[in-house]
């Protein structure tokens, strides 16, 4: 290390030239917000100096006048949401410009505990793109559901002293940080004695209860989706992590908080992609090129889609293009649309045109992280009975387009032996979560609206936060016919139709979670998926994406887990 300091010190002076020379480039300067023409010598996995006067390397790159960007960092993510494991989504996001991201592994771990944390860091480790991670604070998220992981505050403390963990990930259990719960204070005191940052995840908290929860050194939210919540999380100190996912994306909401004045208090992040969308439109580069469409200044959500995460999550070797800064680096087009010419990392050109320039291996998975759905018996029909003693009864209202649900009370039929059926009105289909890690096979079930499955059912093995089993349908024969299924597959999304046969599957054999195949096919076989979804009748965009959220008893106003219906607003079994 020290040769290659000395080195880098010959080089800056000029006095040796550079490993590569990237010349004839605009580079943007995230520190004043200018773009100089200029060029960028690199000696080894560093920037050895910036400008006009390196004219000398052992390898030159023309940039022909294109735009050099520090590498773009994803403040917050789920790599479970993709449904790919690490190497195959860096060879997806690295040619669109993503050099590190921040993994919130959470969804595995609430299926595996530290084993699933551990997989995460090993199968992610010498990739193309750095995977930093935080270890995950709720895990279970509540005492409201039954997880198949529990990671409790000396396991948070050792998982913290790992070189690629950078923080402890969202605190969900903003109820047990205002009430002073010691086991929750353990996690984040160890994170602030490892000098690491603490997450946040506040959906609509206010006032005082904000003012605690954030002094308790919480320092980022993604979850506002209106800008009065934001501005307010902001005026008591918060970082703002904006979100821009497959399900949810408050982009166009809170973007114009984006200020010269405030805008190192903010930074991007997916929290949860979809494969085929990011095959389809990209990562970042996509998010950059729609903030200019909203209006933003291109230099400014630059800066925040690189430089912001880097110095929030103190990684200060990156975010820059500037001497001294590690050489990842993204070279645009242009700054409209932020076509991605080429990807560096650490010095090495590793993406061209949208293409992977080198390979990047697959990981061999451990056999326990295909073994993680464990029914007690095959179900049947009966098991979706559902009956109610009062004519008002509690139904989940979807709200599309978010995560948060409306929390409703409806009157419906009933059949002749008092049961709900499981399509009792219009828009209304019964829903079921099964608790699927061989804890006793607890379930519920109730009902929804918004889904609008005229036929048939939908079950999936991805339900945050503890990944149970979640199905809906307009049949109860259908709703156990798909949950069989599912358990055969070892995870993963399947369609019955109105025969009650299998119209169509994806298996996710990893923890339930994650499959091992390469992006194309999964974006293939989820198409299809959805497609027949669709013909069951469901509008939704993403019907299985917001089936998924219907279990996170974190997120208002109500949801449904292992152990009943949830009022989230007042933390409460209804």
């Amino acid at each position: 290390m020290l040769e290659e300091e000395k080195k880098r010190l010959t080089v800056a002076q000029g006095s040796e030239p550079a490993d590569l020379l990237l010349k004839n480039g605009r580079l943007i300067n995230v520190f004043t917000l200018e773009i100089e023409k200029g060029n960028v010598a690199i000696s080894g996995e560093r920037i050895a100096g910036v400008g006009s006067d390196y004219t000398k390397g052992k390898e030159t790159v023309d940039l022909e006048g294109h735009y050099v960007a520090p590498g773009l960092i994803d403040a917050h993510l789920h790599v479970e949401s993709t449904l790919l494991l690490p190497p195959e989504l860096a060879r997806l996001i690295v040619p669109h410009g993503t050099t590190a991201i921040v993994n919130d592994p959470h969804e595995i771990a609430n299926v595996m505990g530290v084993e699933g944390v551990a997989l995460m860091l090993a199968a992610s480790a010498g990739l193309p793109c750095d995977f930093f991670a935080t270890v995950p604070s709720c895990v279970p998220t509540s005492g409201m559901e039954t997880s198949g992981g529990e990671i409790n505050a000396e396991q948070v403390s050792t998982l913290l002293a790992h070189p690629r963990v950078v923080g402890l990930g969202e605190m969900m259990n903003y109820p047990g940080v205002l009430n002073g719960n010691e086991e929750v204070l353990q996690k984040i005191f160890a994170a602030r004695r490892a000098g690491k940052v603490v997450d946040g995840h506040a959906p609509a908290l206010s006032g005082r209860a904000l003012q605690a929860y954030t002094g308790s050194g919480i320092s980022t939210d993604h979850e506002s989706i209106t800008a009065v919540e934001a501005r307010e999380k902001l005026r008591n100190g918060m970082k703002i992590i904006i979100r821009h996912g497959s399900a949810t994306s408050s982009l166009a909401e809170l973007l114009p908080l984006v200020t010269p004045a405030s805008s190192d208090m903010f930074m991007f992040g997916s929290d949860d992609r979809e494969a085929g969308e990011l095959l389809e439109k990209g990562h970042l580069d996509e998010l950059l090129k729609t903030a200019v469409e909203l209006g933003a200044e291109p230099l400014t959500v630059v800066k925040v889609a690189s430089y912001n995460a880097a110095r929030h999550f103190r990684l200060y070797d990156r975010g820059a293009v500037a001497v001294g800064y590690r050489a990842d680096l993204v070279i645009f087009e242009d700054l409209n649309e932020f076509p991605v010419q080429m990807v560096f990392k650490d010095g090495r050109q590793v993406a061209r045109a949208g293409h992977m320039l080198t390979d990047v291996a697959a990981y061999e998975l451990p056999r326990s992280a295909c073994c993680t759905v464990k029914l007690n018996r095959p179900l049947q029909e009966k098991d979706f009975t559902l009956s109610y003693p009062s004519e008002q009864v509690p139904v989940i209202g979807i709200i599309p387009g978010q995560l948060i649900t409306e929390k409703l009370f409806i009157q419906v039929p009933r059949l002749d032996d008092g049961t709900i059926s499981a399509r009792p009105g219009p828009e209304l289909n019964k829903i079921a979560v099964i608790e699927r890690h061989g804890k006793g096979g607890g379930m519920t079930a109730a009902l929804i609206k918004g889904l609008n499955l005229q036929a048939g059912a939908i079950a999936s093995s991805v339900g945050h936060d503890s990944h149970n089993i979640i199905v809906v349908g307009a049949s109860e024969k259908a709703m156990a016919a798909a949950v069989n299924e599912l358990a055969s597959l070892g995870g993963g999304f399947v369609v019955v139709g109105e025969d009650n046969l299998v119209e169509a599957s994806l298996p996710l054999p990893v923890a339930g979670l994650m499959t091992a195949e390469k992006a194309e096919i999964v974006a293939q076989k989820m198409s299809a998926v959805l497609s027949s979804a669709h013909k069951l009748g469901t509008d939704l965009q993403q019907p299985f994406l917001t089936l998924s959220f219907m279990a996170l008893p974190v997120i208002p106003s109500l949801k449904i887990t292992d152990r009943g219906l949830v009022d989230v607003d007042n933390f409460t079994f209804l």
